[in-house]
């Protein structure tokens, strides 16, 4: 017998809606850019930002504060972890119709985001990255016996070009 692998994930396109719960999620695009930018500061200097642009509309009932668990990267050498986390999360998450910090998201409000990643000066620049949307379920906590949004999963994947804006 050989060993099960990963399930495929359902393919979605730049700009096509991935919709399900807790959220529906539209990647727009990838993007390079230099350090200088307001209100946010790399952990050393030299290094870049790899940014993903997603809309993210809540589709649950309540508020969220989870959205830096809508979506994952992958594909991109020298991205910058925090050690203390066991996922890979993006830096900041900005809200790209005032340049301001992203926390809750209110429901049926699509909301246009900037996803950053620091990336090490000395990694190769990327032309392209593979971004994984993410679900939740909602159903009992067995801890706690309420219902929550658990079990964080892929729900689809897509690879997205990484247009290089540095200098610009």
């Amino acid at each position: 017998m050989e060993p099960a692998g990963k399930p495929e994930l359902p393919p979605v396109k730049v700009n096509e809606v991935s919709e399900g719960e807790p959220w529906n999620v539209t990647v727009t695009g990838g993007r390079l850019v230099d350090a200088e930018l307001p209100g946010i500061r790399l952990q050393t200097e030299g290094n870049r930002w790899v940014v993903v642009l997603v809309t993210v509309e809540v589709t649950a009932p309540e508020s969220r504060n989870d959205v830096r668990e809508t979506i994952d990267i992958s594909g991109v050498e020298g991205l910058v972890e925090d050690p203390n986390l066991r996922r890979l999360n993006p830096q900041y998450i900005i809200a790209l119709r005032d340049g301001e910090a992203v926390g809750y998201l209110q429901p049926s409000m699509p909301e246009n985001l900037a996803f950053f990643w620091e990336q090490e000066s000395t990694a190769p620049v990327p032309t392209e990255m593979t971004v994984t949307i993410n679900k939740k379920t909602y159903r009992v906590d067995t801890l706690s016996n309420h219902m929550h949004w658990l079990d964080l999963e892929p729900r689809a994947e897509l690879t997205v070009p990484i247009e290089d804006r540095r200098g610009k």
